[in-house]
Formats: structure tokens, C-alpha cells, sequence
């Protein structure tokens, strides 16, 4: 019947990438890239996904394939001191395709403005492209009379991985009177492993969280979010603990007149002011780089 509806798609893709480093210029003074070289990959991808209504507002999805992608210019041949990250990156020219297999199931329900829905996953990579640290330090010399230094060094590798993972995600809507209320909720969690190292993958997000309601009545809004991020604690041997963290948002806007082209708003951000460090960074930046502190913004809009 009209409830146990299915359907099935497929998708395929097939590319040419040429990737090429141009080597020292003549007139280089530390030679760093030798000869100029290219590479030339063809990476194929092929995903097939599978859709069914249960009934009573619920579906069910599945998705399985096979994902290729060619190595970026700097993993195949970065040699010296990024300068966002004050880290020696080291590429290899000799790195192959990155290849993986994913599964992923989903369950997700609908009625009227309320819906939910959850996804799990899971990837496991024949080559997955790596940027670690490696644990020795590269002497840097100094310019313009200035000492050396030494920075840690980075290295992009290919290994054998696994990432799983867990996305869910909320949102509701309820009419009170004259009230409107909004609420939105999410939270998502990944594991990867290296399983040459039997270590976990490096910088992979934490578990977070995030909820939020709004409020609304004639001609203003005014709204609450909480944004949570757990310690991320499994880290490999070269890297470092990331602490967790809650964050507290304010938000109101509004019209001057129902039918007026002038708005405000006003926004408070980090309300407690707290430090939030993100994981995904690389070690040599996680602390000078935190995510802002408590910010108010406030403004007029004029629509025409």
C-alpha cells in the first residue's frame, strides 16, 4: 500500500585530476622542492541508496559505497613552515588514492512541523590521508638577523582507518495563543582509529551538543541556545587532550510596526564567557586560537 513505499537510487562518478608542484625557482636560495614533477589520478566513486516509508510519518534509508579522491597539491608536496600554524608540514609525492567504503543507516519521522531524524555510519579507508605529527622538531634559521627556531614537524601519511559515527537531529514548532515556539536540537559523535598505529586518528571532533528554543509574539523574537562540546580525550600519542566546554547564546529581534521595513536586533554570544578550545585544530594553534569570548551585537535593518 501507499505506506510501505520504496526507492532506490544509484550514483556514479568518475574524474581526472592532475596534480603538479612546479620545483625551486632558478634563483632559489634553499632549494626545499626539487624538480618540478606532476601526478595524475583518475578517482572513481559509485554510492547506491535505498529509501522506505514505514507509515505513520516514519522512513527508513540506507546508503553503501565507495568513495576514491586524489591527494591536494600540499599532501603530496608541502615541505616547510605553514604560516597559519607556525608547524613544518611534510608531504609525500608517492601517495596513492585515498579509498573507503562506507555504510550508512538511517530513521527518520514527520508530523506536521515536528520531525526527527538519526543516521549512524561507518567508513573504513584502504588509504586515508593523515596529517600527524611526527614527534621530532625541524630547526628553522632566521631571517633578517632573527635566531633560529624549532617547530614541531607534520607529516602526511597513508593509512588504514576506520571512522563511525552518530548524527541526530531534532526540531519542533508549537503555536500557544498568541506564542510561537521553535525548538531545535542536535547532537553528533565520531571515532576514528588508525589501525596501522593503533591509535586514534588525529583532531577528529568531540561528542556535541546543541539546543535551542525561540520564542515569538507579534512583532518580535527572542531565542536561547546552548552549544556543548565534551572533552575530547582520545587523541594519539603525539597530540594532546581537548577540554570541554558549554556555551550559552541570546538573541531577540523585532519590527518597529507590523508592516515596517525597519528591524532590530540585538545578540549575545558566550554568555558565561568561556573558553572553548576546538579539537579540530592543530596543536601548535589549539590555545592561542579559541573560539570568541562573550560578544553583544546590536543593529538596525532597513529593508526597501
Amino acid at each position: 500500500g501507499s505506506a510501505l513505499r520504496s526507492t532506490a537510487e544509484r550514483a556514479a562518478r568518475l574524474e581526472q585530476v592532475r596534480v603538479r608542484s612546479d620545483g625551486d625557482a632558478a634563483d632559489a636560495t634553499e632549494p626545499r622542492f626539487g624538480q618540478a614533477q606532476s601526478r595524475r589520478f583518475a578517482p572513481a566513486s559509485l554510492s547506491l541508496a535505498a529509501r522506505r516509508d514505514l507509515g505513520a510519518g516514519w522512513q527508513a534509508s540506507a546508503t553503501v559505497g565507495s568513495t576514491q579522491r586524489a591527494p591536494a597539491y600540499y599532501e603530496l608536496y608541502a615541505n616547510g613552515v605553514h604560516v597559519a600554524t607556525a608547524a613544518f608540514e611534510k608531504g609525500d609525492a608517492s601517495l596513492p588514492l585515498e579509498r573507503s567504503r562506507h555504510v550508512e543507516l538511517g530513521l527518520a519521522w514527520r508530523q506536521g512541523a515536528h520531525a526527527v531524524q538519526a543516521h549512524v555510519f561507518s567508513t573504513r579507508f584502504a588509504s586515508f590521508m593523515a596529517l600527524d605529527a611526527t614527534g621530532a622538531d625541524v630547526v628553522v634559521p632566521g631571517e633578517d638577523g632573527q635566531p633560529d627556531s624549532s617547530v614541531p614537524e607534520y607529516a602526511f601519511r597513508a593509512v588504514r582507518a576506520r571512522m563511525s559515527g552518530l548524527e541526530i537531529e531534532g526540531r519542533t514548532h508549537w503555536v500557544v495563543g498568541a506564542w510561537t515556539l521553535d525548538g531545535t536540537a542536535s547532537l553528533d559523535t565520531v571515532r576514528g582509529d588508525n589501525l596501522d598505529a593503533g591509535q586514534p586518528l588525529p583532531r577528529l571532533a568531540p561528542v556535541r551538543l546543541r539546543l535551542a528554543l525561540e520564542a515569538g509574539a507579534g512583532h518580535w523574537t527572542a531565542g536561547l541556545a546552548l552549544r556543548h562540546q565534551a572533552a575530547q580525550n582520545r587523541v594519539p600519542a603525539t597530540d594532546t587532550a581537548t577540554p570541554g566546554a558549554t556555551l550559552v547564546d541570546l538573541w531577540a529581534q523585532g519590527r518597529f510596526t507590523a508592516s515596517g521595513s525597519l528591524l532590530w536586533f540585538a545578540k549575545l554570544t558566550n554568555l558565561g564567557d568561556r573558553v572553548a578550545t576546538n579539537a579540530g585544530a592543530v596543536a601548535t594553534v589549539r590555545g592561542l586560537s579559541p573560539q570568541g569570548g562573550r560578544a553583544l551585537q546590536m543593529g538596525l535593518q532597513w529593508r526597501l
